[in-house]
């Protein structure tokens, strides 16, 4: 099932070089979908580690057996950015690191951390520095456990989802 299938087509004004209207029908990519769905059990996922080669596309084809369902892997974790909410690959992560921060200065201090991980002033007694690059690549690892919907509730999820974007 491809994903904007379903979606909802609209009309949409497009304004010509001499402010003619063309009315061109589009599909509604705007339309969101939050989990709203009745599946919200843990017992009905699995839990999984993402490692630095998997893509929502490669877990669907494995899980459900078709990579068009990767939205379901998405869906069942909130994601609606599989560019930002996807967790990067090592050597995406060092690229997004260097544009954030500056070549310069990814090891530069970000904060400091007492042994309970928590944010603490430097001067505090046990506090370790946290490099920009530690404190995005701790970000990116928290990422990595997500949720799969088991497969024998992607029918399902298909048939709610349909309803949810029709409405």
């Amino acid at each position: 099932m491809a994903y904007f299938k379903y979606f909802p087509i609209i009309n949409y004004d497009v304004r010509g070089t001499k402010n003619d209207i063309n009315v061109q029908v589009i599909t509604d990519i705007l339309r969101r979908v939050r989990k709203k769905l009745e599946i919200v059990n843990h017992a009905y996922f699995d839990q999984y580690f993402v490692m630095d080669d998997d893509t929502p596309e490669s877990l669907a084809h494995q899980m459900y057996g078709d990579s068009t369902l990767h939205w379901i892997i998405l869906y069942g974790n909130y994601m609606t950015n599989p560019y930002y909410d996807w967790p990067l690959t090592y050597f995406d992560l060092q690229k997004f690191v260097n544009k954030k921060y500056g070549a310069a200065n990814i090891n530069n201090i970000h904060h400091y951390e007492d042994a309970d991980k928590y944010e603490v002033d430097s001067t505090a007694s046990g506090a370790t520095a946290i490099t920009n690059f530690v404190h995005e690549e701790t970000l990116n690892d928290a990422k990595r456990q997500i949720n799969i919907i088991k497969p024998e509730y992607t029918q399902q999820i298909i048939t709610e989802f349909k309803k949810i974007v029709i409405e």
